[in-house]
């Protein structure tokens, strides 16, 4: 696990039951599907700038890290393109480390090895969660 931000943390994980996660996403915990950790990592950042902005298109901090990932204001196709899948995500926690850690023990998550994410590909991720800023 790492800590992205103060109130941020953020850790790779294999899902085994999609069904039994979901009533835990939303508010301020969330599970993206993305290739690379750089970019969840990077949304995440800009989803705290848009609460403490107003300039949040979301209800809750989950839901805006979804629309800034997938880079589009239409929840359903956030969740279609970097929602939660079976296989290995990224867990993002808003809140405090311990309460992270328990999330994934509560959630029977098995932690995963970060890989590593080349700039230049992350920069294609970059572009897209940034223009949820700009719609």
């Amino acid at each position: 696990m790492i800590q992205v931000t103060d109130g941020v943390f953020l850790s790779k994980v294999s899902v085994q039951n999609v069904e039994k996660v979901l009533p835990y996403l939303g508010e301020s915990v969330q599970l993206v599907n993305s290739g690379c950790w750089k970019v969840v990592a990077f949304s995440s950042i800009l989803t705290l700038r848009a609460f403490e902005r107003g300039t949040n298109h979301a209800k809750t901090l989950g839901g805006e890290l979804l629309l800034r990932l997938a880079g589009t204001l239409q929840i359903k196709e956030a969740i279609k393109d970097v929602g939660v899948r079976e296989g290995p995500n990224y867990l993002v926690v808003f809140g405090d480390e311990s309460r992270a850690w328990g999330i994934i023990e509560k959630l029977g998550l098995e932690e995963l090895p970060f890989d590593d994410c080349s700039d230049e590909i992350a920069k294609t991720f970059f572009e897209k969660s940034a223009l949820v800023e700009v719609l």
